[in-house]
């Protein structure tokens, strides 16, 4: 008997570590947060435009005008809307262009005079006329002068059509009344003869119906010219040739509204452009993803006073607000956290070897101006600092050579009688202090820097992980590296790509700091134990 509860026992699966997907970039938020943040790209676009518009009011003003209303009078035989869009037609022909062009002389073609015609059927029996010129007088002239060769133009026509239509009339009376001739010859010798007397009048009749179509014809040449004529003479001008008064004022208005429409709807297509099609990171979730560490502290600006401000604060002993000082007493605090202990004591200095590098993953003045007020907090507490700048701008000793140039150069509170070591060559590349003997250290040798690193508690520096060097050097001058990332200045391999050099050299990677975040980001700027374990999975 087959047991039915036997069966296999499936293989174990291997654990998803995928997590949620992360949400798509290209919403309704995303792209309000990046007009919110390039409001200063659309606002200048927008401003330039509108001063682009004023420009064009008051450097190219619109052209003169003159104008002119006529009364249209019709063939009573012709439907009103029919021979009005005729009488406009007729006045844009070249023709009527050609003739006014030559009369008045101007130099230009007649199709570029023909642009400067506009004609408005107020009605089916009123017409304007428009004529655009550079100034009032010519374009009353001009005005003034396409209304003569218009008319004249317009009553030639008529009569043309008329003209067809009386020759025609006047044909067929021809060839009837040569009937009515041999009807009359024919009738005259049937008389004679005294024969047929129903043929008689036959040919009386068909005469008399042949005079009565005579009649009728005669009376309708009568009737077209006469209709012609008074088409003609009835059309003439209500108001004469006058310049037309436009608004110089609401001209520059529009000017400047369609300036700034435009200058503004070009901004915001170029702001939401490149946030579409941008690859860097801004979120505290997107950072801790890429690097595989929490994001402990975000600040929204990294703004500060303006330096000379900044340093007579200093020096009447206040400091300056920064939204820095959150990051700064987070480097501090880890710090005290990560201290050597000795028989289970923290050790209250250290020594040099013991401290943390700031990678600039971004701007570098921003991590500059980080690590210079770590630098005055870790003094404040009493400890000796080594400050080393392995930027490849210097952007740290340039910094602080500029707080001693602006306190005098008698080094007070803004250079606080620090030095900042700045190694010889490549920086990504420079062994430090602390790579032990036999090894050289890549300093000037005319720097007492031995003395400095010997009396140092912390070593604090500014780095730049280059994606192509190695860090291995890192590890000869600090024993941990905190980056620092500037939203929007770097993508999520860049941060990758530094995270893992950092762990290939043997250093510690706490967490990251982020300037320049949202302040509307409610992302969780820790790792997903789904992202963490996949990530050890793959290191194993």
């Amino acid at each position: 008997m087959i047991d039915m509860a036997w069966r296999i026992q499936d293989e174990e699966q291997d654990v998803d570590f995928t997590g949620t997907p992360r949400p798509l970039m290209g919403t309704w938020h995303y792209l309000r947060n990046s007009l919110r943040r390039g409001w200063r790209t659309w606002a200048s676009l927008s401003f330039a435009g509108a001063l682009i518009g004023l420009g064009l009011a008051v450097f190219l003003p619109p052209p003169s005008q003159g104008s002119v209303t006529l009364l249209m009078a019709h063939p009573a035989n012709l439907e009103a809307q029919s021979a009005m869009s005729t009488d406009v037609s007729l006045l844009t022909t070249r023709e009527v262009s050609a003739r006014t062009v030559a009369r008045l002389r101007l130099p230009m073609t007649p199709e570029a005079f023909r642009a400067t015609i506009t004609a408005d059927p107020v009605t089916t029996e009123v017409l304007t006329i428009t004529v655009s010129a550079p100034d009032t007088e010519s374009a009353v002239r001009r005005a003034a002068a396409l209304t003569s060769v218009y008319l004249d133009f317009r009553a030639t026509q008529l009569r043309s059509l008329s003209s067809g239509l009386v020759n025609g009339y006047e044909a067929r009376v021809a060839g009837m009344q040569k009937e009515v001739a041999q009807l009359n010859t024919q009738y005259a010798v049937a008389s004679q003869e005294g024969g047929n007397q129903t043929q008689a009048t036959e040919l009386l009749t068909r005469r008399s119906q042949l005079n009565s179509q005579i009649y009728d014809m005669q009376q309708s040449i009568a009737d077209a010219a006469l209709t012609t004529d008074a088409a003609v003479s009835s059309t003439h001008v209500i108001d004469e040739a006058q310049p037309v008064k436009g608004s110089l004022k609401r001209a520059a208005a529009l000017d400047v509204a369609s300036g700034l429409i435009g200058g503004t709807a070009l901004g915001v297509g170029f702001v939401l452009f490149r946030a579409l099609t941008s690859t860097t990171v801004r979120r505290r979730e997107d950072v801790a993803v890429a690097m595989s560490v929490p994001v402990r502290y975000s600040v929204a600006s990294a703004s500060r006073l303006p330096q000379r401000l900044r340093n007579r604060l200093r020096r009447r002993g206040r400091s300056g607000p920064s939204d820095l000082d959150v990051l700064v007493r987070g480097l501090e605090a880890h710090l005290e956290e990560s201290a050597p202990t000795a028989g289970g004591e923290r050790l209250s200095t250290p020594g040099p070897g013991h401290g943390v590098a700031v990678a600039a993953i971004g701007d570098p003045r921003i991590a500059a101006a980080v690590v210079d007020s770590l630098v005055d907090a870790v003094r404040a507490h009493g400890r000796v600092p080594f400050v080393a700048d392995l930027s490849a701008a210097g952007a740290l000793a340039r910094r602080r050579a500029a707080d001693r140039h602006a306190s005098g150069g008698r080094g007070g509170p803004a250079a606080n009688g620090v030095t900042v070591f700045r190694p010889t060559g490549v920086p990504a590349l420079a062994t430090g202090p602390a790579a032990g003997h036999g090894r050289a250290v890549d300093l000037p040798d005319d720097v007492s820097w031995r003395e400095a690193w010997e009396q140092a508690d912390v070593v604090l520096a500014l780095v730049q992980v280059d994606p192509g060097i190695d860090a291995e050097n890192l590890r000869t001058w600090v024993d941990r590296v905190v980056p620092l990332v500037t939203a929007g200045e770097a993508s999520a391999e860049l941060l990758e790509t530094t995270a893992e050099l950092v762990r290939a050299a043997g250093l510690v990677l706490p967490f990251a700091m982020l300037v320049g975040a949202d302040r509307t980001d409610e992302s969780f700027g820790a790792v997903a134990l789904g992202e963490a374990a996949r990530r050890l999975v793959g290191q194993s």
